[in-house]
């Protein structure tokens, strides 16, 4: 499980940074007509559909518990940026990410920024709430031989769409890709799955399943309408699958969008 905590830990830290931005095509036109800053995650590890387009940006930070790390710590966790190119409302967006690893330097063989890795999303927005992606994360990584051998690059798509549920809104993201996203004793393609309430634009909760771990995760973005901020908090591992225990995470990303 170790060996791809990492990757993990960078995954969930670039989309707690770009939700807020990225979900500007599809949440808020459905959650509220009012100006919105800051929006609620749709989910907490899965990849999704949407993505940052030209003139939007992100940063983020995350960190959850780990049991056993090579260093002796308890936790660990990662930062990222985010950059949007390209219209995905036209026809095509393009999200470029960097993540550096190891907050703590307990899982890694390297200090924080010594080691990480690169990530990047193609995707466009479809009639009705939904858009499409296929993207990269984990790829060309840097730092030391150990954080390379542990973490490889996992390819994958993502298909997502928002629901109108009353006076509420759901989204539902369904994607496969490989390695990170896989069970680690299997090669191929895994699938990957989530699903979230919007009780507001605000507020959001999540389940979901990573490819390799069941998840739950409750997300809020504090002040909706002053600050591009937004705070996700969940459970990793549920089913304590491969002998670990259930694991705890947390990420705050803040996404701004100058168009």
């Amino acid at each position: 499980m170790q060996k791809t905590i990492l990757a993990t830990l960078g995954m969930a830290c670039l989309f707690a940074a770009t939700q807020a931005s990225a979900q500007q095509t599809a949440a808020p036109a459905t959650v509220a007509a009012r100006p919105t800053l800051g929006l609620a995650a749709a989910s907490f590890q899965a990849p999704v559909g949407f993505g940052a387009s030209w003139g939007a940006v992100g940063a983020g930070v995350y960190a959850q518990t780990l049991d056993n790390l090579p260093g002796g710590g308890d936790s660990d966790g990662a930062a990222g940026v985010v950059i949007g190119l390209g219209d995905a409302s036209e026809y095509a967006g393009l999200e470029l990410g960097a993540v550096f690893s190891s907050l703590t330097g307990d899982n890694s063989d390297d200090s924080f920024g010594d080691s990480g890795s690169f990530a990047a999303k193609l995707h466009t927005n479809l009639p009705g709430n939904a858009a499409f992606a296929i993207g990269v994360v984990g790829a060309q990584e840097w730092g030391s031989s150990g954080f390379k051998n542990a973490n490889s690059s996992s390819v994958y798509t993502a298909v997502t769409k928002a629901f109108r549920v009353g006076n509420h809104v759901a989204i539902l993201n369904l994607g496969a890709g490989d390695n990170v996203f896989n069970s680690p004793d299997k090669s191929g393609i895994g699938v990957f799955g989530s699903g979230s309430f919007y009780f507001t634009e605000w507020l959001s909760v999540i389940g979901e399943y990573s490819g390799r771990f069941a998840n739950a995760a409750v997300s809020i973005a504090p002040l909706p309408k002053y600050l591009p901020l937004t705070i996700t908090l969940g459970a990793i591992n549920l089913t304590e699958k491969y002998g670990q225990d259930v694991e705890f995470g947390g990420s705050v990303g803040i996404g701004y969008s100058f168009r």
